[in-house]
Protein backbone atom coordinates (compact mmCIF):
# COMPACT_ATOMS: atom_id res chain seq x y z
CA UNK A 1 0.00 0.00 0.00
CA UNK A 2 1.33 3.36 -1.41
CA UNK A 3 1.33 6.19 0.62
CA UNK A 4 2.17 9.87 -0.60
CA UNK A 5 4.91 11.76 1.36
CA UNK A 6 2.75 14.39 1.44
CA UNK A 7 0.99 12.43 3.79
CA UNK A 8 3.32 10.41 5.70
CA UNK A 9 4.76 14.08 6.45
CA UNK A 10 1.15 15.15 7.35
CA UNK A 11 0.87 11.99 9.68
CA UNK A 12 3.93 12.90 11.86
CA UNK A 13 2.71 16.50 12.46
CA UNK A 14 -0.39 14.77 13.86
CA UNK A 15 1.53 12.46 16.07
CA UNK A 16 3.25 15.15 17.24
CA UNK A 17 0.88 17.43 18.17
CA UNK A 18 -1.37 14.72 19.69
CA UNK A 19 1.52 12.75 21.45
CA UNK A 20 4.42 15.55 21.56
CA UNK A 21 6.98 12.89 19.80
CA UNK A 22 8.38 13.24 16.73
CA UNK A 23 8.20 10.21 14.82
CA UNK A 24 11.50 9.38 12.34
CA UNK A 25 10.48 8.98 8.74
CA UNK A 26 10.15 5.52 8.52
CA UNK A 27 8.50 5.26 12.15
CA UNK A 28 5.96 7.49 10.34
CA UNK A 29 5.34 5.37 7.14
CA UNK A 30 4.79 2.40 9.20
CA UNK A 31 1.89 4.12 11.25
CA UNK A 32 0.53 5.50 8.45
CA UNK A 33 0.39 2.36 6.31
CA UNK A 34 -1.10 0.58 9.55
CA UNK A 35 -3.51 3.51 9.81
CA UNK A 36 -4.68 3.26 6.03
CA UNK A 37 -4.58 -1.04 6.36
CA UNK A 38 -7.09 -0.35 9.54
CA UNK A 39 -9.32 1.47 7.64
CA UNK A 40 -9.53 0.00 4.67
CA UNK A 41 -10.11 -3.22 7.20
CA UNK A 42 -13.23 -1.27 8.65
CA UNK A 43 -14.36 0.20 5.15
CA UNK A 44 -14.05 -3.23 3.50
CA UNK A 45 -16.36 -4.81 6.77
CA UNK A 46 -18.51 -1.64 6.45
CA UNK A 47 -19.47 -2.55 2.63
CA UNK A 48 -20.33 -6.31 3.51
CA UNK A 49 -22.35 -5.59 6.13
CA UNK A 50 -24.65 -3.02 4.31
CA UNK A 51 -24.59 -5.55 1.39
CA UNK A 52 -25.56 -8.10 3.74
CA UNK A 53 -28.21 -5.89 4.97
CA UNK A 54 -29.77 -4.89 1.75
CA UNK A 55 -30.40 -8.55 1.28
CA UNK A 56 -31.61 -9.16 3.90
CA UNK A 57 -34.56 -6.95 2.53
CA UNK A 58 -35.42 -10.02 -0.29
CA UNK A 59 -34.83 -12.83 2.41
CA UNK A 60 -36.21 -11.60 5.77
CA UNK A 61 -35.62 -14.65 7.42
CA UNK A 62 -31.86 -14.69 6.72
CA UNK A 63 -29.67 -16.73 4.43
CA UNK A 64 -26.21 -18.40 4.15
CA UNK A 65 -22.82 -16.65 3.68
CA UNK A 66 -21.43 -18.74 0.96
CA UNK A 67 -18.69 -16.72 -0.28
CA UNK A 68 -16.14 -19.37 0.55
CA UNK A 69 -15.02 -17.65 3.75
CA UNK A 70 -14.64 -19.13 7.38
CA UNK A 71 -16.36 -17.93 10.41
CA UNK A 72 -16.79 -17.94 13.63
CA UNK A 73 -20.65 -18.76 14.74
CA UNK A 74 -22.07 -15.92 16.96
CA UNK A 75 -23.19 -17.71 20.06
CA UNK A 76 -21.24 -21.57 19.77
CA UNK A 77 -18.06 -20.11 18.40
CA UNK A 78 -17.79 -23.38 16.04
CA UNK A 79 -15.85 -22.59 12.56
CA UNK A 80 -18.40 -22.73 10.27
CA UNK A 81 -18.12 -21.64 6.24
CA UNK A 82 -20.84 -21.29 3.21
CA UNK A 83 -23.95 -23.87 4.09
CA UNK A 84 -22.76 -24.32 7.63
CA UNK A 85 -24.24 -20.09 7.96
CA UNK A 86 -26.81 -18.33 8.62
CA UNK A 87 -26.83 -14.80 8.67
CA UNK A 88 -29.57 -12.73 9.76
CA UNK A 89 -29.88 -9.35 12.16
CA UNK A 90 -28.62 -11.64 14.91
CA UNK A 91 -25.07 -11.95 12.84
CA UNK A 92 -23.67 -15.44 12.10
CA UNK A 93 -24.58 -18.28 13.44
CA UNK A 94 -24.58 -21.90 12.92
CA UNK A 95 -27.40 -24.07 11.79
CA UNK A 96 -27.98 -26.05 15.32
CA UNK A 97 -27.48 -22.51 16.73
CA UNK A 98 -30.01 -20.96 14.43
CA UNK A 99 -32.80 -23.84 14.80
CA UNK A 100 -32.53 -23.51 18.38
CA UNK A 101 -33.25 -19.74 17.89
CA UNK A 102 -35.62 -20.36 15.71
CA UNK A 103 -37.62 -23.34 18.54
CA UNK A 104 -37.07 -20.46 21.38
CA UNK A 105 -35.00 -23.37 22.96
CA UNK A 106 -32.25 -20.01 23.39
CA UNK A 107 -33.48 -16.51 23.45
CA UNK A 108 -32.53 -13.83 20.40
CA UNK A 109 -30.92 -11.82 22.82
CA UNK A 110 -28.06 -14.15 23.18
CA UNK A 111 -27.07 -12.99 19.56
CA UNK A 112 -26.76 -9.52 21.10
CA UNK A 113 -25.48 -9.89 24.75
CA UNK A 114 -22.79 -11.89 25.98
CA UNK A 115 -23.52 -10.57 29.23
CA UNK A 116 -26.69 -12.38 29.68
CA UNK A 117 -25.56 -16.10 29.51
CA UNK A 118 -22.61 -17.88 30.15
CA UNK A 119 -20.70 -20.82 28.40
CA UNK A 120 -19.96 -23.92 30.22
CA UNK A 121 -16.05 -22.80 29.33
CA UNK A 122 -16.73 -19.50 30.72
CA UNK A 123 -16.78 -20.93 34.69
CA UNK A 124 -13.48 -21.82 34.09
CA UNK A 125 -12.47 -19.11 32.84
CA UNK A 126 -14.27 -16.28 35.46
CA UNK A 127 -14.46 -18.58 38.44
CA UNK A 128 -11.75 -21.75 38.05
CA UNK A 129 -14.98 -23.72 37.98
CA UNK A 130 -14.75 -26.84 35.51
CA UNK A 131 -16.77 -28.38 33.33
CA UNK A 132 -17.05 -31.98 35.73
CA UNK A 133 -18.44 -29.47 38.66
CA UNK A 134 -20.76 -27.60 36.58
CA UNK A 135 -22.84 -30.45 35.10
CA UNK A 136 -22.72 -32.10 38.48
CA UNK A 137 -24.39 -28.45 39.67
CA UNK A 138 -26.83 -29.01 36.57
CA UNK A 139 -27.25 -32.42 37.67
CA UNK A 140 -28.11 -31.51 41.00
CA UNK A 141 -30.25 -28.45 39.85
CA UNK A 142 -28.35 -26.05 41.11
CA UNK A 143 -27.93 -24.70 38.03
CA UNK A 144 -30.44 -24.18 35.32
CA UNK A 145 -28.75 -24.59 31.24
CA UNK A 146 -30.51 -24.02 27.74
CA UNK A 147 -29.44 -27.11 25.61
CA UNK A 148 -28.62 -26.53 21.65
CA UNK A 149 -29.65 -29.60 20.12
CA UNK A 150 -27.63 -31.01 17.05
CA UNK A 151 -29.24 -32.65 14.08
CA UNK A 152 -29.42 -36.10 15.46
CA UNK A 153 -30.96 -34.92 18.88
CA UNK A 154 -27.63 -34.86 20.96
CA UNK A 155 -26.05 -31.79 22.64
CA UNK A 156 -24.38 -29.19 20.40
CA UNK A 157 -23.66 -26.68 22.79
CA UNK A 158 -24.70 -25.45 26.47
CA UNK A 159 -25.25 -21.84 27.90
CA UNK A 160 -26.59 -20.80 30.93
CA UNK A 161 -28.97 -17.39 31.36
CA UNK A 162 -28.39 -14.85 33.98
CA UNK A 163 -31.95 -14.56 34.21
CA UNK A 164 -32.64 -18.34 34.47
CA UNK A 165 -30.55 -18.36 37.55
CA UNK A 166 -31.08 -15.34 39.57
CA UNK A 167 -29.63 -15.49 42.69
CA UNK A 168 -27.04 -18.05 41.92
CA UNK A 169 -25.63 -16.66 38.96
CA UNK A 170 -23.46 -13.57 38.96
CA UNK A 171 -23.28 -10.58 36.29
CA UNK A 172 -20.17 -11.22 34.42
CA UNK A 173 -17.32 -9.78 36.24
CA UNK A 174 -15.60 -6.59 35.08
CA UNK A 175 -12.98 -6.16 33.58
CA UNK A 176 -9.35 -4.23 34.00
CA UNK A 177 -5.93 -4.21 32.01
CA UNK A 178 -3.00 -4.92 33.85
CA UNK A 179 0.72 -4.09 32.75
CA UNK A 180 3.57 -6.78 34.01
CA UNK A 181 7.28 -6.35 34.61
CA UNK A 182 8.23 -6.65 31.07
CA UNK A 183 5.72 -3.77 30.08
CA UNK A 184 2.70 -6.41 28.64
CA UNK A 185 -0.42 -5.87 29.05
CA UNK A 186 -3.06 -8.28 29.86
CA UNK A 187 -6.74 -8.77 31.14
CA UNK A 188 -8.03 -9.22 34.08
CA UNK A 189 -11.32 -9.45 36.27
CA UNK A 190 -12.83 -8.27 39.07
CA UNK A 191 -13.21 -11.36 41.81
CA UNK A 192 -17.10 -12.14 42.26
CA UNK A 193 -18.79 -13.90 44.88
CA UNK A 194 -19.92 -17.50 43.63
CA UNK A 195 -20.59 -18.63 46.72
CA UNK A 196 -24.36 -19.39 46.36
CA UNK A 197 -23.54 -21.23 43.17
CA UNK A 198 -21.36 -23.95 45.23
CA UNK A 199 -23.41 -24.23 48.66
Amino acid sequence: MEISDEKIKEFQEIYKKEYGKELSWKEAAEGARSLLGLAQIAYDSYKEDCFRKRKLKDHPKGFHLDDGKTYSCRICRESISNEQTWWDEGGIKCLHCQKALDKKIIPKSVCKDDESWYATWEFDYYFKIKSPTVRKLVRQGKLKSRTVPNINGGEHFELFLIKDNIGVLPEKPESYLVKDEQDRVHVEYKDVDVSKLLQ
